[in-house]
């Protein structure tokens, strides 16, 4: 399993879609796990049930050996290899979900198969999700590329570097993707919503890239098998 947390430092509102749509370029079947501390959205915006979802999979992986949770009816179908589980609305519900997630993370290749994106919302001190951050294989930041959020970020770069290392992923903005690399320390991978096909054929490219990059581990994982 590969384990990728999507995260925002500010501005960006709507991190579960941009998060589906990195998982429709991701090359391998995938399951994108909501997760933002601050409450769900993707059931109300894409009318699917609530549960079973996120709350419901944290209990499996409290009891595994009695839960009778079963994953095709926890994913909800998204688009061609990817599968979401929704989070609910309520903050305090996805909070206690992630303080077991967290703990058992790796078990949920188990259970799901496949790699795992997770939208962990905004990324601060003391987020309840920072247990998943830190065990993520590939961290990507998404950031718009206006001013206040490049500003934003770059102040912030000392408690991202403390979770581990990051990629960034542009959404758009006033600044290139160029501009935003000078400005700070991360490598800065592509623009998530390109708006020319030179731009598309660079997120691509480093969409499979990343991929690549994990590639020995998969075949090791496998390999034990």
């Amino acid at each position: 399993m590969t384990l990728i947390v999507t995260g925002t430092t500010g501005g960006l509102t709507d991190l579960g879609t941009v998060s589906l749509h990195l998982a429709t370029l991701w090359p391998h079947p995938v399951t994108v796990i909501e997760a933002d501390p601050d409450g769900g959205r993707l059931a109300a915006r894409h009318n699917w049930e609530l549960r079973p979802g996120l709350a419901e999979l944290a209990g499996h992986l409290r009891t595994p050996a009695t839960s009778t949770l079963d994953p095709a009816t926890l994913c909800r179908e998204y688009r061609h290899h990817v599968s979401v589980v929704v989070a609910p609305p309520s903050a305090e519900q996805v909070i206690a979900a992630l303080s077991v997630i967290g703990p058992n993370v790796r078990n949920i290749e188990q259970f799901l198969g496949g790699d795992i994106v997770i939208d962990v919302g905004r990324v601060r001190p003391n987020s309840p999700a920072a247990e998943l951050i830190r065990q993520a294989d590939i961290r990507l930041l998404i950031t718009r590329t206006d001013l206040d959020d490049v500003v934003v970020l770059v102040h912030r770069q000392q408690l991202l570097n403390d979770f581990g290392l990051w990629k960034i992923l542009a959404a758009g903005g006033r600044y290139t993707v160029k501009e935003l690399s000078q400005a700070v320390e991360f490598p800065v991978l592509a623009d998530l919503l390109p708006g020319d096909r030179k731009s598309s054929a660079s997120l691509r490219k480093a969409i499979a890239t990343l991929a690549n990059e994990l590639q020995p581990n998969r075949l090791s994982s496998l390999a034990v098998v």
